[in-house]
């Protein structure tokens, strides 16, 4: 089963057409709970306690000096061909990864939307790995607290009360990861708590053997007719159990989220293959799994699921790309240190009778090894960047002579004025643009993706006799920056209620093709918020290009939504405005303008299908139809047929497909002049 666990999540890597190979690793997760709680249970009912120091050298003579010589090997390879900055995420993860706590720094970054992960890390596939010592530093000690209590209770330990104790953590672990990948799929996916329960079906499975012995095997087949049918039916179950696992890998509903009820499909059906080994039960799938490949496979599986993955990734950043045949003859030569590392690492420092009788000192050369891994990350970390941030002689120029404000009115359309290869410095910096946010983004006034609950925070002059409201996801709070410019030369005081991927629309709201009730709750709360309190301009902007129909994600819906609720509002007085969404900017400028740092124009984009991936043709519509003002500042932002990263010494874009704060400030009268003719001047002045 290892060996089939492992060749679904390496032939997913490889592109292959196997849309679900990443369940291999849930696989993975039965398997071990199976195996380590088979151990732990065994130890607990014969001693009446488990060695944890004993059971933690286990554990690290098995799996840390593989893993941490593929960590300083990434590291080292990572710093010759990735480029820039990315280097400092690679570090970090690199890090996270030697001290087991890497899916943590997995889940927070999936969280953040306006992070750049056009190439995943190198390590990304140790979060499972983190996922399963994480585990195995809970369950032991839990094992441990269970026999200190009965031993006061005078009870000797069984398998009965350790299920007890095992559903009091599966249990819940399973209704977390159920509602958690409905409202934060991305989040839900890289946690521990949502895990645990995979875990612990091969640990349940484990607990029930364990309370059975032998007395359920079959060794010979049975020759009266009742053990003839026992015999096919844990056949058939083994059969089955192999099947849901391949067919899962191969085929799940539209819209199923891992971990979650789909996930029961392939964990079960491990069990059940699992159980039937375990039988002894003739025929069923035990003879193929037990073919000399398929354990020669399921032997190496550990060092070819460490191997393959940096081998890949690492291999993109070197060639900026490759293909599918090029990803299928990397991943075979992976292999090759995959043995190797078996072979001449693992295998003796696992086997080994010396190291095995000596726990102080294999804890000693765990926290050692961990060490040289997050050294190892130490140079990527403190990775420098090639731009400069101030000129080379004098101070910065004041935001009035910078970006957009070194643009013509109307902006030129000649692509020779864009055509800058070298600026001589940049602000900010195009490897760190992504810090370059809004106070209302750092400020954690935009409520993330579960949160119902408007969240308004001031700006501008507090006192001020204008109200403006700004309202929608980040790329509405994109304009703060601009606004406050405006505020303090006009006395608004600057209202934000921001919502994480939630445009302002009626209707219903979707995210990643699901449905997306927290938004459309937001929604009628703001609504309800604006309609008590009017302000006196709202403006309001967004990503989004489709909504909710009830059965699927369509722009008709969306255009619908925004419509319906602009519409609404305006009737209820409060004059609206519609900030029209920038184009879409790639989430890898970073790495290209790191690989061509006198070379930007080679990092230009494409301004058509820019703009017609971003929200604006769907804003629009909805102008069109409901007669809302829209202010379109394209021709600021991407003034040309090929859009640049920069103007006036300014870096236009940050990751996540947002303007960074620099610019957006330069964009202030610009964006000032725009709504004096939308809206009548005695609101914006």
């Amino acid at each position: 089963m290892r060996a089939v666990a492992v060749l679904l999540v390496v032939l997913y890597h490889a592109g292959l057409p196997l849309p679900n190979g990443f369940l291999g690793v849930d696989v993975f997760f039965v398997i071990s709970g199976f195996l380590i709680t088979g151990i732990l249970v065994r130890e607990l009912v014969t001693t009446g306690t488990i060695s944890w120091a004993r059971f933690v050298g286990r554990r690290i003579r098995r799996l840390l000096p593989a893993a941490i010589l593929v960590l300083v090997v990434t590291a080292l390879v990572a710093w010759f061909v990735v480029p820039g900055l990315r280097r400092r995420d690679i570090g970090t993860d690199v890090a996270g990864a030697a001290l087991y706590v890497v899916n943590w720094v997995f889940a927070r970054r999936a969280v953040d939307y306006l992070a750049s992960d056009s190439i995943p890390s190198p390590v990304q596939h140790f979060w499972s790995l983190a996922v399963e010592e994480q585990f195995y530093v809970v369950w032991p000690l839990a094992l441990i607290a269970l026999a200190l209590v009965l031993k006061r209770l005078g009870r000797p330990p069984g398998v009965g009360v350790v299920a007890g104790l095992l559903a009091a953590i599966a249990v819940p672990s399973f209704g977390y990861a159920v509602w958690l990948g409905h409202v934060d799929p991305d989040r839900a996916y890289f946690v521990t708590t949502t895990r645990a329960w995979e875990l612990g079906v091969g640990a349940a499975l484990a607990v029930w053997c364990a309370g059975r012995e032998a007395s359920t095997r079959h060794t010979e087949a049975p020759e009266d007719a009742d053990g003839g049918k026992a015999a096919v039916a844990w056949a058939v179950l083994g059969w089955v159990g192999l099947a849901a696992v391949i067919g899962s890998a191969v085929w799940l509903p539209a819209g199923a989220t891992t971990p979650g009820p789909w996930t029961l499909v392939p964990t079960v059906g491990a069990a059940a293959v699992l159980l039937v080994g375990w039988s002894g039960a003739p025929g069923g799938p035990v003879r193929v799994l037990g073919s000399a490949p398929m354990v020669w496979v399921g032997g190496l599986s550990y060092s070819i699921y460490l191997w393959h993955w940096p081998s890949l990734v690492l291999t993109e950043w070197a060639l900026d790309g490759i293909t599918t045949t090029q990803r299928v003859l990397v991943l075979a030569v992976s292999l090759l240190p995959a043995w190797a590392s078996h072979r001449f690492l693992e295998s003796p420092i696992h086997h080994s009778r010396a190291l095995a009788a000596r726990t102080r000192p294999v804890l000693a050369l765990g926290v050692a090894l961990s060490a040289v891994g997050a050294f190892a990350a130490l140079p990527l970390v403190a990775a420098a960047s090639p731009f400069r941030t101030t000129p080379v002689a004098g101070a910065r120029p004041s935001v009035d002579a910078l970006g957009a404000m070194t643009l013509s009115s109307p902006p030129s359309t000649d692509p020779a004025a864009y055509a800058v290869d070298d600026w001589g410095w940049l602000t900010p910096d195009p490897q760190l643009a992504g810090q370059d946010r809004p106070a209302a983004d750092v400020d954690r006034c935009q409520v993330d993706r579960l949160v119902e609950e408007p969240v308004a925070c001031e700006f501008g002059v507090a006192d001020g006799q204008t109200t403006v409201a700004l309202v929608g996801d980040s790329k509405a709070m994109q304009w703060l920056p601009a606004l406050e410019r405006l505020a303090s030369d006009r006395g608004w005081r600057v209202v934000t209620y921001g919502k994480s991927s939630c445009a302002l629309a009626a209707g219903h709201a979707q995210n990643e093709g699901r449905p997306y009730p927290a938004c459309d709750e937001w929604n009628r709360r703001v609504a309800d918020r604006l309609r008590a309190d009017p302000p006196d301009l709202l403006l309001t902007s967004g990503y989004a290009a489709s909504a909710w129909d009830g059965a699927h994600a369509t722009r008709t819906a969306l255009v619908s939504g925004l419509a319906t609720r602009w519409g609404q509002l305006r009737d209820d007085g409060v004059p609206v405005v519609v900030l029209g969404d920038s184009p879409l900017s790639p989430d890898d400028l970073d790495v290209c303008t790191a690989r061509h740092p006198r070379q930007l124009t080679r990092c230009a984009f494409d301004r058509a299908s820019a703009v017609a991936g971003s929200g604006l043709p769907a804003q629009r519509a909805a102008a069109a139809s409901s007669g809302t003002p829209l202010v379109d500042l394209t021709p600021w932002i991407c003034p040309v047929e090929r859009c640049p990263v920069a103007i006036g010494n300014v870096s236009i874009h940050r990751a996540g497909d947002h303007l960074t704060a620099t610019y957006v400030r330069t964009l202030a009268p610009v964006l000032g002049a725009a709504l004096d003719r939308a809206v009548p001047a005695a609101v914006t002045r």
